[in-house]
Formats: structure tokens, C-alpha cells, sequence
């Protein structure tokens, strides 16, 4: 008995893993508390965060202080998201404050402005540290106006509509809050500078307009607008994704104490769960990617768990698998999707007034995702008949053994070849072939207003794993029935090699080099176009692994690639893998591809002038 007392005793003291909740609501009520209440959970944070930002204590109070109180007093314990990251109360305030304490963590290791003068980046040292502090807290301060409903109650028994465009809610009253149905994705990145004159103190404001280059850069960055906002949109765009992955992850920032990671399937569901309500995966209309009935929602298979990883490799969250018959094994596993037998996915005629379409699909009850049933979309006009027949291939259709991405050894004679077959294969198909997922040709014409790289969709059902022995490496059919593999028009076989010591040396490293320099030069390879292995970004250039050293020799291709990574050409990840990830984005549709990274220096030191970037692939950040 005393015991337990003891144990009661000690859960009263001690702080709450997550610090966000100081009250639970009354009837899906909350009061409205003052910023000092709202902020004391997270007295630690806020004291670090005055550490990082590194100036007097007056000027903390007038600039940084009085913005963190009427950032508090503004968002009270709204969330950040319904179904995503900072869901629960008080999490948009909890995010405001990680993405701020990120930012000054990443700007300290980077001068600014760029490109100025030690003179110049010492006297606005400070300005640029508020920037990077203001525009954090900024970011997702648009959510409440446009993402949700609140509403105020009184005492007197009346009540009103509020939103932040208003000012901090007033004090003795309650508020509830409803997330609007077919809200806009990213709407709320618009109305931030709306909201910057009520946050920021005058006189921040005028700091920060006294620099038009930085204001510049500032307003794009809490618009949304990273590239435009150069290195000030990259830090804040980064402390953004380390907040959401850390706490999807179940993660916790450094002044809270370490909670266990959350489970892979919750991840996924959650995961799911934002790309459907975002609109990101649409429903219930020609060519969508989910249809739903009385009581489940029917996915396009392939279409989702190619978006599903792609969002979640963005935010840069741990452990996420790059094959995909891995995340069905664990969504079926978890009891996630509703399993057809033995097998994760249901071959469905989908029927929407004269459109019909049959389609391979994962089968979720609608409570999974939607546990409100009057948020349910409504599927009427929707008719979706499973088929008595079996489907005869999961969502990948690949037997190969696992892709372990692991970096060579500085002293190792065989450095381990890295299987790289694509993942997520999403070129566009023809109506004609009969595909389980294909669209009609004006769907497919209408998602991909940027050519996708055709290697996206090649080397399926090959065995091209790593294996425990990297010496041990096994190479299957590279090819599929139903969607044969490409051939690179512009590729021909192994062209003479120029350079004598290349030819000399006999090295297959070397070989594939010049084979590659000269095919690039005399026009040869494709470069920047759907059925290219090779893709210029704003890194450098890049190379599809393994089709590039395929296209060279395909019976040795994986000597070859060996051979390639000891001539230490290519860039590392921040983490010491050989191989990066591209994401190729159409209008509706997202792929990923392995690749190696030659940087520009290196290319041009080959004597290679590139063409400009492929706007349609992007090199994803690895940290």
C-alpha cells in the first residue's frame, strides 16, 4: 500500500513525456490560460532556445520573449495537424518551439548573409539569428485560420466563431476547435505575413525591414516559399522536418526524457492517414487513388505505398523500408489493411457512372482512418465489387533479398555492391496493356505534367539484394511480363575507349567512365529525359543504379559497379552511404530512384558541360 502511494506521489512530480497537455478539456472544451501557464511546460525549451539566440537579457525580453508569449497567447493548445505530426492539444505550440530551437541549432554552424564580407555577416549576425528564430514560429501559424474552426463559449451562454486574424482569444471564456472538411493542402503557408504585424513586436518588424535582402528572404520562407528563400528557407525547412520526424518517431528534444520509438505500423497509419485527409491521394472520382464504400476505403495499392514512403522519407523519419512488400508486410501483420486471404491486396472493378476500371487495392475499415464517422466521405456513385479472382502478385511483385545501403571500406579490396532496382516504379501506362493499376490515357496525361524518368518502373522482380558476403551477388530476370523494362534509345554498346591508360589499365571502373564521359559528350546517353539513366540536379549529376552499369555491361554490371565506387567519384551522404535518393514528382504522381552523386566539381573535372537541372528530379537530404 505504501508503495503505491509512493508511486502516486512520484508520477505528480514528475513532468509529462509529451509537455504539451497542462489541462485536460472539459467536455472537448479548454480555457483559455494566459502565456505564462502555457509556456511554463516548457520552461526547459525556452531557456535553451535564450541560450542559442545569445544576446542581453533587455533584448531578449523586447524581441524574443514577448514574441514567445503572444505566439503562446495566440495558438493556446491547438494542434499542429489532425492526423499528423504535434496532433494531440497543444501541438502547434510544442512545434513552434522545436522548429525555433532546430533553427538556431542549424544557424550556428552557417554564416550569413551568404556570400558577404566577415565585417558585414558579424554586424547582422543577430538579425539573422531573429530571422531564422521569427520564421519558425511562423510557419504554421496559418493553420488555425484556415485548417480549423474554433469556436468561443462564455459564461453568459453565447458563443462566436474565432479565429487568430482577430488577435489572442479573450480570457475567462472556453474554445473548442473542428478541423474544416476539404480544406486546401499547404492554404495555410499563405497567411502567415497576415499574422506576422499581431506575433512580432514593432520594433522586430522594423529590424528585419531595415535588411531588404534578408526581408526578402524572410517573407518566402514563412510562405513556403524554401527555395526562393535560399540558405533562410533551408534552415527553417530542415528544423521543420527534424520536429516532425522526432515526434512521429516518438522521439523527444533533448530536454525531455528519451520515450520509446513508436511502432513502424502506427507511423504508417499516421502516415496514411495525412496524405488522405490532405488530399494528396484524392478519392472517389475518375482516376483517383481511393475509392470508398459503406465501410472501408479501397487504395490504388501501388499508387499509395509509392506516395506513403515518399512522404515519409521527406520528413526524414527512421527505419521507413525502401521496398515495398515490406510495408505491406507491415501494414497486414498490424491488422492495418483488411487481408484478402493470405495476401495484403484485392483485384476490384471500380465503377463511377460509364468510367470503369479494374484495379489492385488495399482493403482499410473507414474507422481506421476517419474514426469520426461524420468526417467519412460519402462514396455514392462509387460502386467497388471485389473479384473472386486472386490477385497473383503483391503491390511489387519483387523477390529480391534485402537493400542494405552500406558504405565501402577505405581499406577494402571489394567494396559491397548496393542493389539499387527502383522501389516505387510510376511511369505512365498505357490503357492498353491490360494493367491491374493503369488509368485511362487523359488520367495519366493529366497526373504527369513533368516526364517521370521511365527507370523508375524497371529491373522488377529482379534478386538483386545485397547479400551477408558482398562478393555472393545474385542478378535474376530483370525484366517483367506485364511492363517490360525500357531500353535507353540513345545507349549503345560499350563505345572504343578513347583514353589509352583507361584502355591500357584494363580497370572496368574506368572503362565504364570513359564510356560514360564519351557517350555524354558525343550525345550518345540520354541525359534529363523519361527513359535516361542519367539526370542532372542542382547537386551535380546523378546516376540510376544499377540500370546505368547494365546499359554498359550486362553481364558484369556488378564488377563494374564495384569497380566505379573504388575510383571515389562520387559523394557521400551526410552519413557515409554510397547511395542517394531522387524523387521524380508529376503533377499527382511521385517516385523514388537510387542513385550515385557526382558532384559538380567532379564533373567538371571530366570535361563534362551539363545541360540544366531536370526540374522533375530532386535529390532528397539524407541527414
Amino acid at each position: 500500500m505504501m508503495r503505491t502511494t509512493l508511486q502516486q506521489v512520484r508520477r505528480w512530480f514528475q513532468a509529462p513525456n509529451d509537455a504539451t497537455v497542462p489541462q485536460r478539456p472539459s467536455h472537448g472544451r479548454f480555457e483559455v490560460q494566459d502565456a505564462e501557464a502555457l509556456l511554463s511546460p516548457h520552461n526547459g525549451l525556452v531557456s535553451t532556445l535564450k541560450g542559442l539566440a545569445g544576446v542581453p537579457e533587455s533584448h531578449w525580453q523586447r524581441l524574443y520573449q514577448a514574441l514567445l508569449d503572444r505566439f503562446a497567447a495566440l495558438v493556446q493548445l491547438l494542434p499542429a495537424s489532425e492526423a499528423h505530426h504535434h496532433a494531440g492539444p497543444g501541438g502547434l505550440l510544442r512545434h513552434g518551439l522545436e522548429v525555433a530551437h532546430n533553427a538556431l541549432l542549424l544557424r550556428r554552424g552557417i554564416l550569413l548573409p551568404p556570400n558577404a564580407s566577415p565585417e558585414e555577416q558579424a554586424s547582422q549576425q543577430d538579425l539573422w539569428t531573429y530571422a531564422c528564430f521569427t520564421g519558425a514560429l511562423l510557419h504554421d501559424l496559418g493553420k488555425p485560420v484556415v485548417d480549423q474552426e474554433i469556436t468561443l463559449y462564455f459564461a453568459n451562454g453565447s458563443n462566436h466563431a474565432w479565429t487568430p486574424v482577430s488577435g489572442p482569444m479573450p480570457d475567462c471564456c472556453q474554445y473548442q476547435m473542428t478541423f474544416r472538411r476539404g480544406r486546401i493542402h499547404r492554404q495555410h503557408e499563405r497567411i502567415a505575413p497576415l499574422l506576422a504585424p499581431i506575433l512580432l513586436p514593432q520594433h522586430g518588424l522594423d529590424w528585419l525591414a531595415s535588411a531588404p535582402t534578408l526581408l526578402d528572404a524572410w517573407l518566402a520562407a514563412i510562405q513556403g516559399a524554401m527555395e526562393d528563400a535560399g540558405p533562410l528557407g533551408a534552415i527553417i525547412a530542415k528544423a521543420d522536418r527534424r520536429s516532425v520526424a522526432e515526434n512521429l518517431a516518438g522521439g523527444v528534444t533533448p530536454q525531455m526524457p528519451t520515450t520509446r520509438v513508436k511502432p513502424l505500423a502506427e507511423r504508417l497509419l499516421t502516415g496514411l492517414r495525412h496524405l488522405i485527409t490532405s488530399g494528396e491521394l484524392p478519392l472517389n472520382r475518375r482516376g483517383a487513388a481511393g475509392f470508398t464504400d459503406e465501410h472501408h476505403i479501397w487504395l490504388v495499392s501501388k499508387r499509395t505505398i509509392d506516395a506513403l514512403l515518399v512522404h515519409l522519407i521527406e520528413e526524414g523519419q527512421p527505419g521507413i523500408p525502401t521496398r515495398n512488400s515490406r510495408v505491406m508486410d507491415e501494414l497486414q501483420q498490424h491488422g492495418i489493411v483488411v487481408p484478402n486471404e493470405d495476401r495484403a491486396i484485392w483485384l476490384c472493378d471500380i465503377t463511377i457512372d460509364d468510367w470503369r476500371q479494374s484495379l489492385t487495392c488495399l482493403k482499410i475499415d473507414l474507422s481506421r482512418i476517419w474514426p469520426d464517422p461524420d468526417q467519412r466521405p460519402s462514396g455514392t456513385g462509387v460502386t467497388v465489387q471485389p473479384s473472386t479472382t486472386k490477385p497473383t502478385t503483391e503491390v511489387d511483385s519483387d523477390e529480391e533479398a534485402d537493400q542494405e545501403r552500406r558504405p565501402s571500406a577505405p581499406d577494402s579490396q571489394t567494396p559491397p555492391v548496393h542493389a539499387n532496382a527502383p522501389d516505387l516504379p510510376l511511369p505512365p501506362i498505357p490503357a492498353s496493356t491490360g494493367h491491374p493499376d493503369s488509368h485511362d490515357g487523359k488520367d495519366i496525361a493529366d497526373d504527369l505534367s513533368l516526364p517521370l524518368p521511365m527507370d523508375l518502373n524497371t529491373d522488377r522482380g529482379s534478386s538483386e539484394g545485397v547479400t551477408e558476403d558482398p562478393g555472393k551477388q545474385v542478378e535474376a530476370n530483370t525484366s517483367s511480363p506485364t511492363n517490360p523494362r525500357p531500353t535507353t534509345p540513345a545507349s549503345p554498346p560499350p563505345s572504343p575507349i578513347k583514353n589509352e591508360a583507361d584502355q591500357a589499365s584494363g580497370d572496368p571502373g574506368k572503362q565504364f567512365l570513359a564510356w560514360l564521359r564519351d557517350g555524354l559528350t558525343m550525345g550518345r546517353l540520354a541525359i534529363n529525359t523519361p527513359q535516361a539513366r542519367i539526370h542532372v540536379v542542382e547537386q551535380g549529376l546523378v546516376l540510376v543504379s544499377p540500370g546505368i552499369f547494365k546499359d554498359f555491361d550486362p553481364a558484369r554490371w556488378n564488377h563494374v559497379q564495384k569497380r566505379f565506387q573504388k575510383l571515389k567519384l562520387h559523394q557521400r551522404t551526410h552519413d557515409n552511404m554510397n547511395i542517394w535518393t531522387c524523387k521524380a514528382s508529376g503533377a499527382r504522381k511521385q517516385a523514388l530512384m537510387k542513385v550515385y552523386l557526382i558532384s559538380k566539381t567532379e564533373v567538371s573535372e571530366l570535361g563534362l558541360t551539363l545541360p540544366p537541372p531536370n526540374p522533375a528530379v530532386n535529390l532528397l537530404p539524407m541527414a
